[in-house]
């Protein structure tokens, strides 16, 4: 039996709307509305929903924890937006999440620990935000991932080594940060990688011993030239 359940969220205006689902959706989009505030609480009784997507609204702050119960999400886009923080602790329990899209909001700080477990991750998206750090050693083991996307922050450095399993990594975006130099090594493993964009003014470094491998995937094999390698100290 097909049961209904009601989305209320508040708009720049502070008028308040209501949107009427049925819970064998699997997908609910409610981008481009104005919202400026929303309670995901009916979205949690939805076992049902794989993707929810809140793009170009003006959200600045959002409770994920009704989401905890929604363990077949696989897409959660919130992408222009004006998002300041956000936990990411609900989605601990999301273990089917494979796009997680955060783009073009105010995030000064993330905490990606939550995703720790989410072994299917294939897409992060956190571009155009105004993060000065962020930890990728969550990401430790995870083999999936795809499209780590980066740019627009104000990262100073970036530590690459826990994308070490990260075997089919194909797009790395860290252009328009504030990266002096990076150590690639990591990536000379991604045999499928596509895309691996800084600015042009960053050191790249490598472990010398990389440097008589047989192959290089095609955008390393692209600067390979321009590389600085590392000899181990001591």
């Amino acid at each position: 039996m097909v049961a209904r359940f009601t989305i209320r969220y508040i708009d720049s205006e502070g008028e308040r709307y209501q949107v009427e689902k049925d819970d064998y959706h699997s997908e609910i989009d409610l981008s481009d509305l104005g919202i400026k505030s929303i309670s995901l609480e009916p979205i949690g009784n939805c076992p049902r929903i794989e993707k929810l997507i809140l793009n170009t609204n003006i959200i600045s702050a959002i409770d994920l924890t009704p989401l905890s119960a929604c363990t077949r999400m696989k897409m959660l886009s919130i992408t222009s937006n004006e998002l300041e923080t956000i936990d990411l602790q609900p989605l601990s329990r999301c273990r089917q999440l494979e796009a997680l899209e955060l783009s073009d909001n105010l995030l000064s700080e993330i905490n990606l620990q939550p995703l720790r477990d989410c072994k299917n991750l294939k897409w992060l998206y956190i571009a155009d935000n105004r993060l000065q750090e962020i930890d990728l050693s969550p990401f430790n083991g995870h083999s999936k991932l795809q499209y780590l996307v980066l740019s627009g922050n104000g990262l100073s450095n970036i530590n690459l080594s826990p994308l070490e399993n990260a075997s089919d990594l194909r797009y790395l975006h860290l252009k328009e940060n504030s990266i002096t130099s990076i150590d690639i090594s990591v990536l000379f493993h991604c045999e499928k990688l596509e895309s691996f964009v800084v600015d042009e003014y960053v050191t790249i470094n490598a472990n010398h011993k990389l440097k008589h491998q047989h192959y290089f995937p095609e955008p390393i094999n692209e600067i390979v030239d321009s590389i600085e390698w590392q000899h181990e100290v001591g």
